[in-house]
Order: C-alpha cells, then sequence, then structure tokens
C-alpha cells in the first residue's frame, strides 16, 4: 500500500528504508513527476466497504465512514493508481529484494460528512457508472471525476477511541 519513495540517510549518504506514500493529492495528480506517468498510463479502482479518519491524539478518535446502502456496509471504490517497484524494502523477514505492485488512492477536497473531522482532503470515491471513465477515459475526464463524493450518500458506522482497527464496523 503506497508508492514507494526510495529515501537517502542525511548522515550516511546511504539509501534507507523507503517510505510508502498513500495519498495522491488531486492538485498534483498532473504536475508532479512523482504521480504524472501513473495517472495517465495507470489508473485503478481500490476496492473498500469504509475508510478510517481520524482526529485529535492522545488519544484520538477514530471516525469510520462509508456509503448509503442496502447493505451495512456497501462496496464501492476509492479511484486509485498503481506503479511498479523494483528494489531493496525491509520486510517482517529482513531486508529483501522485491519486485512489487504499489498502489495509491487520489484524495479531494472533503464533504460536508468528512470536514469536521478531515478539514483538508478526503478520497475521490467513484460511482460505479465512473468506473469506465477512471479506467480508460482522457487525463481530463480522469480528472473531472477528482470531487468530493456527495455527503447526503454517505454515512458515518462508528467513532471513538478504541476502533482504530474495529473490522465489525
Amino acid at each position: 500500500w503506497g508508492f514507494v519513495m526510495p529515501q537517502i540517510s542525511k548522515k550516511t549518504g546511504k539509501p534507507i528504508q523507503p517510505k510508502a506514500v498513500n495519498n495522491a493529492r488531486d492538485n498534483k495528480v498532473q504536475s508532479s513527476r512523482f504521480w504524472s506517468a501513473s495517472f495517465r498510463e495507470r489508473r485503478c479502482l481500490v476496492p473498500a466497504s469504509s475508510f478510517c479518519e481520524t482526529k485529535g491524539r492522545n488519544p484520538a478518535t477514530y471516525y469510520w465512514f462509508g456509503l448509503q446502502g442496502d447493505e451495512e456496509r456497501a462496496a464501492f471504490a476509492f479511484a486509485g493508481m498503481w506503479r511498479g517497484y523494483k528494489g531493496t524494502y525491509r520486510t517482517k523477514d529482513g531486508e529483501q529484494d522485491v519486485d512489487i505492485i504499489t498502489s495509491t488512492i487520489v484524495t479531494s477536497t472533503p464533504n460536508a460528512l468528512v470536514q469536521p473531522v478531515h478539514p483538508d482532503r478526503m478520497a475521490v470515491i467513484l460511482d460505479p457508472a465512473d468506473y469506465e471513465q477512471w479506467l480508460h477515459g482522457t487525463e481530463a475526464d480522469a480528472m473531472a471525476l477528482c470531487k468530493p463524493y456527495p455527503a447526503d450518500q454517505m454515512k458515518l458506522f462508528k467513532s471513538g477511541e478504541g476502533v482504530a482497527s474495529d473490522v465489525s464496523c
């Protein structure tokens, strides 16, 4: 999860553990060298049934959002991008040479439901009718979809201090 960004130690000048960049800002996907090729050539759908935002610290409050629907947690897709990474990466088994596919999600301005929790950004949620446009449309077609999902079509599932990874929400 997250595009891998190689890093160099300021002390030694040698490569260190790459960092994963999880979110691509919609206002940067076309202009940033880090994102632009993937935005042009490797858009994807990232499936989900909810997402979490936090507010505050020590303790943080966790807010789980999803879509309205007939099901308790209706499936949806985020606007995503992917690319490969080949290099050294630290895993649970130590440093290894890897050849992996990484993904990220695109973020935009928040809607009225998410904004009180995260005032700057929210993940771009796509309507199923827009999947084809996101995947195969022009850059302009894809940019037109980078907007907040309608707040009245979403709901807050659960919030609290102890629900950071609560899969029951």
